[in-house]
């Protein structure tokens, strides 16, 4: 389907599988529907917190929670998990050594560019139905970035298909990676049942999607797993002391 900014959330493991093979590791009871990730050296953790009758809400948050650049991020229940792992993807890789900025970068894909006279700029995609907002209140002064994707095409009750925001501090080439993700034009894998109605979807040849799907996600974790932290060989492994020798007691003697 495309494009995937409208093709629906998709499956959640599309994220979470790629970490876990990228080295992250689970911090949550396998046994209760949230999710809590975190990164080998624990600065940074994703939790996924799904909200029966709340899909437009956030579920999924995405921080480093230490440090005076802590920052985070956020995405309702219905982004598409794709888009989500244009960030995921980045932080478990180098930064790259030349950086596009997230407007130069989406008009480059025919996005149009908007600036306000309070310093707030955006960009709206082709159809109109999306768009990603760098808001600066005169008040609160910067508030981050905020994306929105909406249903224009149902013109008697228009609504939300998802939201995302991205705090001030988002490092530079998340917010880059995110919205390289958000405008890629390569179509997403969706099951039939999995197609949201009534929005202007670009289907593709219908065909057996299990086979396609799986080695799909297979090739994605080995891309993944090379990514990896390698165990530091510099220091050898500490050897715990041998116990104290016990010796008989001596015997009294008379």
């Amino acid at each position: 389907m495309s494009p995937r900014h409208l093709a629906g959330p998709g499956d959640p493991r599309h994220v979470t599988h790629a970490l876990r093979a990228a080295g992250w590791h689970t911090a949550s009871d396998p046994l209760h529907p949230t999710v809590a990730l975190h990164n080998p050296d624990y600065s940074l953790q994703l939790t996924l917190a799904p909200k029966p009758g709340r899909p437009y809400r956030p579920w999924w948050r995405i921080r480093s929670p230490h440090g005076p650049a802590h920052w985070s991020a956020e995405f309702s229940g219905t982004t598409p998990v794709e888009i989500i792992a244009g960030l995921t993807d980045a932080l478990v890789q180098p930064p790259p050594e030349h950086l596009r900025g997230p407007m130069e970068l989406l008009t480059s894909h025919g996005w149009s560019y908007h600036r306000q006279s309070g310093g707030s700029e955006s960009a709206t995609s082709p159809d109109k139905a999306v768009s990603m907002e760098w808001q600066i209140s005169p008040v609160a002064g910067t508030l981050g970035w905020a994306i929105e994707a909406v249903d224009r095409h149902n013109l008697d009750r228009p609504g939300f298909l998802w939201r995302a925001s991205l705090d001030d501090n988002t490092p530079s080439h998340l917010v880059t990676a995110f919205a390289t993700a958000l405008a890629y034009p390569e179509p997403v894998l969706r099951g039939r049942f999995e197609i949201p109605y009534g929005l202007p979807l670009k289907q593709e040849q219908e065909e057996p999607l299990g086979p396609k799907t799986a080695a799909a996600h297979t090739a994605r974790l080995a891309h993944a797993r090379r990514h990896r932290p390698k165990p530091d060989l510099s220091t050898s492994p500490s050897v715990p002391p041998a116990p104290p020798r016990t010796t008989s007691p001596a015997r009294p003697t008379r």
